[in-house]
């Protein structure tokens, strides 16, 4: 679909430009708040021991899924085509680093057993009380292919432009830390497998004054993250995002 997809955009842009009024190129830095939301998204969740090593002890989220908001940025490039009766086409592409986050109340650490060791496993629990924060962070590639609809407004041009984003993920992680009652700091910074390509919907709009505009934008993901978790494909969590930006006209 991504092929299909990202062949169509530049023919689609080609064949509005015969009847265009003009092209406009911009460049933009964004900032937002993203979290995650379905069922299986959390707002608590433990920390868990993978390596006995002091140096390495890859620490990782249980679940890293965090459904409160993470301070999030990028920057883009984008180039839309406006007509003479209003309306645009245009995609935009660039760099962003995501972050949710969950907070912390448990670290769980391993424990190994022996022939002394009588209790039954269910009864040994080495966990411990902690506070602290991870953020799952997808470092990755947008595109946003988008639709839309110029107003007029005094001086001040106001566009309305629904469409999508497809975030091709180049890196996900788990980073934060946590403290125990004692003050002792584990950190976590733990990479995983990438995440599937990210496909949210998007409403945005752009208000411009001169070469200066001022945007905002929604997303909702349609991508289950957990859609191949071991053990239960009833798992459901997607992204949502908020952003807020500025961009320059080039020309």
């Amino acid at each position: 679909m991504k092929k299909y997809l990202l062949t169509f955009i530049p023919l689609m842009l080609s064949g509005l430009q015969l009847c265009a009024q003009k092209l406009e190129v911009s460049v933009q830095a964004n900032t937002g708040l993203f979290h995650f939301a379905g069922k299986s998204s959390t707002a608590t969740t433990q920390v868990l021991q993978s390596s006995a090593s002091t140096a390495d002890p890859m620490n990782y989220a249980n679940n890293p899924y965090g459904n409160k908001n993470g301070f999030s940025y990028g920057g883009s490039i984008q180039a839309q085509l406006v007509s003479k009766g209003g309306f645009i086409v245009g995609l935009q592409g660039g760099y962003e680093l995501l972050k949710s986050k969950v907070d912390i109340d448990k670290y769980s650490p391993l424990i190994y057993l022996t022939y002394s060791d009588y209790m039954p496993l269910t009864a040994i629990d080495p966990s411990f009380a902690v506070t602290g924060h991870v953020a799952f962070q997808n470092q990755n590639i947008n595109l946003n292919p988008y639709i839309g609809y110029r107003f007029q407004l005094s001086k001040v041009k106001l566009d309305i432009l629904p469409g999508m984003d497809i975030g091709l993920i180049l890196d996900t992680r788990d980073k934060g830390e946590v403290k125990d009652k004692d003050g002792k700091i584990y950190k976590v910074d733990n990479k995983r497998s990438k995440a599937p390509t990210d496909v949210r919907l998007r409403l945005g709009a752009a208000a411009s004054y001169g070469r200066y505009g001022l945007n905002a934008s929604f997303a909702h993901g349609l991508t289950n993250y957990m859609k191949n978790y071991i053990g239960d494909a009833s798992f459901n969590t997607h992204s949502e995002y908020l952003r807020l930006g500025l961009s320059y006209r080039l020309f």
